[in-house]
């Protein structure tokens, strides 16, 4: 089996979060490559049976302070490349996000429905990074007999979630003691996991979340 990594963006440590992500897919069987987000949409056509996106990919209109950066790192995801995903995903190929992709694609309005959450400009946001207490919840596949976990992370909160997304883990924090979906799973003909964990290498380094990530793989690619 075989896994695209997307990759790349600012604010995040991105390139080894992705050699880390590797390292869980291949744990898992998987033969894993890292693409920046661009050039990996556009090897869709390769047959993968799992896409994950690592990735900070977003237009940076929203504020003045991404101006500097535009030039180097702004993305809009084309009409070809949108298309390429969904084809992914009807025929049955599995995608899995992990913590900034609920940001990406933000000049693409269907996004959020097929990630299963979204970051809103103006409303979602995250405190300081800190210790997150994340509670798996029971009555899942994916999260059968997980238990309770602490990890240093960032936790986005009032992220917009679609309409049959399953949340399947919380977490909350000093700042956030309101608890926030950091885990949710879409069932449809290819099976969608997004986790709202996965901020540095802190968070890939913790045991219990590399777990959860690996359960997440296995159940994207239908064998739990």
């Amino acid at each position: 089996m075989r896994a695209l990594v997307l990759s790349g963006g600012i604010a995040h440590p991105f390139a080894e979060t992705s050699a880390a992500m590797a390292g869980i897919l291949a744990d898992a069987g998987l033969g894993a490559e890292i693409a920046p987000a661009g050039p990996g949409l556009d090897r869709l056509d390769e047959n993968w049976d799992l896409v994950v996106i690592n990735a900070l990919a977003f237009t940076m209109t929203q504020s003045e302070k991404y101006a500097p950066l535009r030039a180097a790192h702004a993305f809009s995801i084309s009409p070809d490349r949108r298309a390429a995903l969904r084809d992914h995903l009807a025929g049955g190929g599995g995608l899995l996000g992990l913590h900034a992709a609920a940001i990406c694609f933000d000049d693409w309005p269907e996004w959020g429905d097929i990630l299963g959450a979204r970051w809103i400009w103006g409303r979602s946001g995250h405190p300081s990074p800190d210790y997150l207490e994340v509670t798996p919840l029971s009555g899942h596949g994916l999260t059968e007999g997980l238990r309770r976990f602490r990890v240093w992370d960032e936790l986005y909160c009032d992220l917009a979630l679609a309409g049959d997304a399953r949340v399947l883990a919380t977490a909350r924090c000093r700042e956030q003691t309101r608890p926030q979906p950091v885990l949710t799973a879409r069932e449809g003909p290819g099976r969608v996991v997004w986790s709202g964990l996965g901020h540095d290498m802190t968070s890939f380094a913790t045991p219990a979340h590399r777990m959860l990530l690996t359960r997440a793989i296995h159940w994207v690619l239908r064998l739990i």
